[in-house]
């Protein structure tokens, strides 16, 4: 009998166990409120003109550029919506904002910005 019980408990903490071995992916809620806290202050740049961009920033984290992408919800809005990427270098993000000043806020973020998704839910 203790030995059925000790099997048992010894199983029950594997299972439970094996549960809590899996790496959990922030969600991006969590890795904004992470980069807002620990990126210091941004490199912010107000995309005027654009119907698609209000603002965009950039923060170095732990050695890694984060962009924080402010999207418009319809023509009227004027805060946006943020949406975080990863991996921005500041060549990609001088080369971003060169082309949005000079051109299309939308077609620059296509470009340069567009595809670096964050790992995060």
């Amino acid at each position: 009998m203790k030995t059925k019980t000790i099997k048992l408990l010894l199983l029950l903490t594997i299972i439970l166990g094996g549960i809590n071995l899996k790496a959990q992916t922030p969600t991006c809620s969590e890795l904004y409120s992470y980069v807002k806290q620990k990126g210091g202050y941004p490199t912010t740049q107000y995309c005027y003109g654009s119907s698609f961009i209000v603002k965009a920033e950039r923060y170095t984290v732990d050695g890694t550029g984060v962009a924080v992408i402010w999207m418009k919800n319809n023509d009227y809005d004027i805060t946006g919506t943020p949406y975080i990427y990863c991996g921005i270098s500041i060549m990609t993000w001088s080369n971003f904002t060169s082309a949005g000043v000079s051109g299309s806020w939308g077609k620059a973020f296509h470009q340069y910005i567009k595809g670096r998704n964050c790992d995060c839910n």
